[in-house]
């Protein structure tokens, strides 16, 4: 495994060189999990421990500069991170201990229209950072738009539309996004890696 590592380490380092840290999202789509974390860690996003990322994931937006490509990027400690995974890094992403975001999961912290005729007339350049508390679990294939807050505790179900944030400890469901359900403010276990 250390060998593996050791190549993909390579090629992280090729792809940068070449394309930026927008190129390195192609050793990215087939690093093994232990590569992944460190990778982000070495270009700058802060990572906690026991961080699990399982490939491929794509990075979008990524800085210019070539020691912190990913200094939008914090993740606290015992978090996990399913497949296919997209993180627009225009704008800061916080996400804090002991959170869950399933398969093809999408963070964007910004809209831009690009070349459009739309753009700016009716569709505003507009970016702000998106924060997902302790304890949050994100289903599959939920996107979570730019400024929302997922609260400490929260829930959001598979295909979710998440526009507007989400209280602490409660679920929500649908397109767009809507609370269904309040859970106990406390956890019925101890989280991983904490202690009371």
């Amino acid at each position: 495994m250390r060998i593996v590592l050791r190549l993909f380490s390579l090629w992280v380092k090729l792809a940068a060189l070449i394309y930026g840290g927008e190129g390195i999202n192609i050793p990215l789509m087939f690093m093994p999990t232990r590569g992944i974390a460190l990778t982000l860690s070495r270009y700058g996003a802060t990572m906690g421990k026991r961080v699990r990322f399982r490939s491929p994931l794509t990075i979008h937006n990524s800085a210019i500069d070539t020691s912190s490509y990913y200094q939008n990027l914090s993740i606290g400690d015992d978090c996990y991170f399913g497949r296919e995974l997209l993180l627009d890094l225009q704008d800061q992403i916080l996400i804090e201990n002991n959170v869950t975001l399933s398969h093809r999961v999408m963070i964007l912290t910004h809209t831009d229209a690009g070349t459009s005729w739309h753009k700016d007339a009716y569709i505003p350049t507009t970016q702000a950072p998106v924060i997902i508390r302790r304890g949050a679990y994100i289903g599959a294939q939920v996107t979570i738009l730019q400024g929302v807050e997922i609260g400490e505790g929260a829930i959001v179900g598979a295909g979710a539309l998440v526009r507007k944030s989400i209280p602490p400890f409660s679920v929500a469901l649908g397109v767009p996004a809507v609370v269904t359900k309040t859970l106990p403010t406390h956890y019925p276990i101890e989280l991983v890696g904490e202690k009371r």
